[in-house]
């Protein structure tokens, strides 16, 4: 049984190697154009082409032109046949499928299709190339009508591997045939029961718009990454919503070529809000609008654009504006510049109390209401502060008289003492302030006085008939002391003794001598 296997590997090796060389023109590239396929009523033309080697993510296009030689009008249908899907180089499969069940690429290959005239279709494209028509007369199909005597028609197969594969298909080989028959007119009536989808000439793909959980499908062409037919996409209460009007460009971050658009774009609440502006508020939740390559939503879109810019409406509960709020806007922040930059407003519509709208050309960014709010009160100054009162500079000037001037034999120093202090209101009201004489611990005189903010004055108090002694002053916690003494000039007093007793000695003397 090994044995068995071992040569079935062999021979899909081989048979790998055989197409890979004789298809080596039809490996999958950006664009590639093959010599017109001539045909006449009746006639049958045929492509093949086989895909292998490519990463999720990838995707390409190739051209085909059609061309009716005969002299007869008709119309082109379109199948694939002669299937073949194949673990490739690799047989080894990359998922629990059993090897000889083939490569899983036929499951997850997207085809699309678009003509230059008259593609009509029941199948909703892309599409895997299992729904593709297998026959000229499949239920599905895929037709170039018309197709007239001497015109020609360019066909553009479009193929993608969506980034949600993963690793199921990588390394598969998938290889098909692609068939073109020529027939009379007219073609059949197209089944009721088809799978919708397609005409015009226009491979339609479409993109999801999840608003906070309300999913939109919105049809666009596969290549032009425009919007086929104008769109809404609400939110489950309809409370805001986003319009694109028919041919709204829709790219997905730098993407340029078929399939530029995002799979999907999701409104949903922003796990962090920067702060609003000066002198504005934000009013209820802030949002973010996020497109993503995939439809598994891992690849982010760095950004998503629009052209024209769509409508955008949120709305806002009035109840929780901010007192005097006006002029609401959507704004988004802008990261780069650390600054939110407010959408124009939709102009087109009726304004309307709580629903706010604007016209954003991309979405990277949160977004959320925001209004004027008034500049807060001057607040009132405050009140003046209290009367407060500083006591400086005592001052203590006891007073010295002198008994028998000009010659003076006794000084009575302290007989009267003048005591000053300074007191000053450097509080902000006016204010009473009751000063108090203290001599050795003693209260012996008190005064009272009325200060205007800032003025200051200076209170004296006057003591007499002191006893001799030493004295202590305190006033309002300043200190000092001052002394009452009686001084005698004993030395003068002695000297004019002596003077006296010389002076009489001296007249006794004199008068002795004389007699």
């Amino acid at each position: 049984m090994g044995k068995g296997r071992t040569i079935k590997y062999a021979a899909r090796l081989f048979l790998a190697v055989i197409i890979g060389v004789a298809l080596l023109g039809s490996l999958p590239m950006a664009v590639q154009a093959q010599e017109p396929i001539d045909l006449e009523l009746g006639g049958e033309g045929a492509t093949s082409w086989s895909i292998d080697n490519i990463m999720p993510c990838d995707n390409g296009t190739k051209t085909v032109t059609l061309q009716n030689i005969g002299s007869e009008d008709g119309f082109v249908t379109i199948w694939v046949n002669t299937i073949e899907s194949d673990e490739g180089l690799n047989p080894e499969p990359e998922t629990n499928k059993e090897v000889e069940d083939g490569g899983e690429l036929d499951d997850h290959l997207l085809l699309g299709l678009s003509s230059s005239n008259g593609l009509s279709t029941n199948l909703s494209l892309p599409t895997t190339i299992n729904n593709f028509p297998q026959s000229a007369s499949d239920s599905n199909y895929i037709r170039i009508n018309p197709l007239n005597s001497g015109d020609t028609v360019t066909l553009v197969w479009e193929w993608e591997l969506p980034c949600e594969t993963g690793n199921d298909a990588q390394g598969d080989t998938l290889s098909f045939t692609i068939n073109y028959l020529l027939e009379e007119f007219p073609p059949p009536t197209p089944s009721p029961t088809g799978g919708g989808g397609g005409g015009g000439g226009v491979s339609e793909c479409y993109l999801e718009i999840d608003m906070l959980g309300e999913i939109t499908k919105v049809r666009v062409r596969c290549c032009s990454n425009s919007v086929i037919e104008d769109c809404m996409a609400f939110d489950p209460d309809e409370l805001h919503f986003l319009e694109l009007e028919q041919g709204t460009l829709v790219i997905c971050g730098e993407s340029t070529g078929c399939r530029s658009y995002p799979r999907v774009v999701v409104m949903s609440l922003a796990e962090e809000a920067p702060p609003a502006p000066d002198g504005m508020a934000i009013v209820g939740p802030v949002y973010d609008f996020t497109g993503y390559k995939d439809r598994s939503r891992y690849i982010v879109c760095e950004a998503t654009f629009f052209d024209p810019p769509i409508s955008m409406l949120l709305s806002y509960d009035p109840e929780t504006l901010p007192e005097g709020a006006f002029s609401p806007v959507i704004a988004f922040y802008d990261a780069e510049q650390g600054l939110w930059v407010e959408l124009p407003a939709d102009t087109g519509r009726v304004a309307e109390v709580g629903k706010v709208t604007g016209l954003a050309n991309r979405f990277a960014s949160p977004f959320a209401v925001l209004v004027s709010v008034p500049p807060p009160p001057t607040p009132p100054p405050p009140p003046p502060a209290p009367a407060h009162f500083v006591v400086s500079s005592l001052n203590i000037a006891p007073s010295v008289r002198e008994i028998w001037q000009p010659v003076t034999f006794v000084t009575l120093t302290g007989e009267n003492v003048t005591i000053t202090v300074n007191v000053a209101n450097d509080g902000g009201q006016e204010g009473s302030y009751l000063v108090e004489l203290k001599i050795n611990g003693e209260t012996i005189d008190k005064k009272e006085i009325t200060l205007g903010a800032g003025q200051s004055e200076q209170v004296s108090f006057t003591l007499s008939g002191m006893e001799p002694g030493q004295y202590e002053v305190v006033i309002s916690g300043l200190s000092g002391e001052f002394t009452v003494l009686q001084t005698i000039n004993w030395w003068l007093i002695g000297g004019i003794i002596a003077a006296l007793i010389l002076l009489g000695w001296l007249g006794w003397y004199l008068r002795k001598r004389l007699s």
